[in-house]
């Protein structure tokens, strides 16, 4: 799988290529393509918390959105295998979440719905 900050439905196309995007979840690749699509877009996940709750939130990465005073410096941790670091926009401050507790993802008018296994 290759990473790409292009803006390409990643589902779509794996579904298109008769890849099932349920596994494609799983791949680090995904983590990483994620990270760096949302330095250009917004997105809308659902996924399950830690504690076993259901989250819905809306998030990004792009820096003319986040407000000056959130803006990364660079000192925090990089976020590792499956975890992906995100602007909440609602709440206004820095989440996280993992992709493989993803039950819903929202791009565009575009929306995937995934279980997890």
């Amino acid at each position: 799988m290759t990473s790409s900050n292009s803006g390409i439905d990643f589902i779509s196309l794996a579904k298109a290529s008769g890849v099932d995007p349920d596994a494609i979840m799983k791949e680090p690749e995904f983590a990483e393509w994620l990270r760096e699509y949302l330095f250009e877009n917004t997105i809308t996940v659902t996924f399950t918390k830690k504690d076993g709750t259901e989250r819905v939130m809306k998030c990004t990465k792009q820096n003319d959105v986040i407000p000056a005073d959130k803006q990364p410096t660079g000192n925090g941790k990089a976020p590792t295998g499956d975890a992906v670091a995100v602007f909440d926009l609602d709440k206004q401050e820095w989440r996280a979440f993992n992709t493989s507790n993803i039950k819903r993802i929202e791009w565009g008018t575009v929306w995937h719905k995934y279980q997890v296994q």
